[in-house]
């Protein structure tokens, strides 16, 4: 349960001042800071796309690194952080509606010229026994998997414990395709981009 959330950090002094805006934050033991999310449904109605892009222009001063977690679909916020965004994390389960729903996503955002610079797909609750292939994902959605997550047992007690699977030491199958995101997502911005190191994944 947070002290503070998105709707303290968007009023007052901590809208102007992003020394003031780090006090609403809430720490985590990891060394990171989290912006938490509203606590009702009304309170998110009050966050506006223009809050959206001040803040991320003020934590973007104070962090190397800024993650943002967006909601499902494409509404005015979704896209006010797409136009800012450097590196977008696409996330699709082996399902066909998850897929088709990916490819659909990204057809809207080319035509409003909203895909981040660069791109990461990530492949969810991998399993080859879905019916499906890495290579059919890759064909429908115009892009190489780059992440394969394959189905686990630990990480729905991840969640629920709040821990993150990468701190809890763990043995886990999915232990490998996140550490893999986490080296993309912090490579040096002057290195090749990793789409041209791509190599094509296999389901496990």
């Amino acid at each position: 349960e947070p002290q503070y959330t998105i709707n303290d950090a968007v009023s007052g002094a901590a809208s102007s001042d992003a020394m003031v805006l780090k006090a609403f934050l809430s720490p985590h033991p990891s060394g990171a800071y989290a912006m938490c999310a509203p606590r009702r449904p009304a309170e998110a109605d009050l966050i506006k796309p223009a809050h959206v892009t001040t803040l991320i222009n003020q934590l973007s001063l104070e962090f190397p690194y800024v993650i943002l977690d967006t909601s499902p679909g494409l509404g005015e916020e979704v896209l006010a952080v797409l136009e800012l965004a450097t590196d977008g994390v696409w996330v699709c389960g082996m399902d066909i509606p998850s897929i088709r729903g990916l490819n659909h996503g990204l057809d809207v955002l080319r035509q409003l010229d909203l895909v981040p610079p660069s791109n990461t797909i990530v492949l969810n609750f991998a399993d080859k026994r879905s019916g499906l292939s890495v290579q059919d994902v890759e064909a429908t959605v115009g892009l190489p998997v780059d992440v394969i997550l394959p189905w686990s047992r630990t990480l729905p007690f991840s969640t629920n414990a709040g821990v993150p699977l990468l701190q809890d030491n763990r043995r886990d199958p999915a232990n490998k395709g996140l550490k893999k995101l986490v080296d993309l997502l912090g490579r040096d911005p002057s290195a090749p981009a990793s789409k041209h190191q791509h190599r094509r994944g296999e389901t496990p």
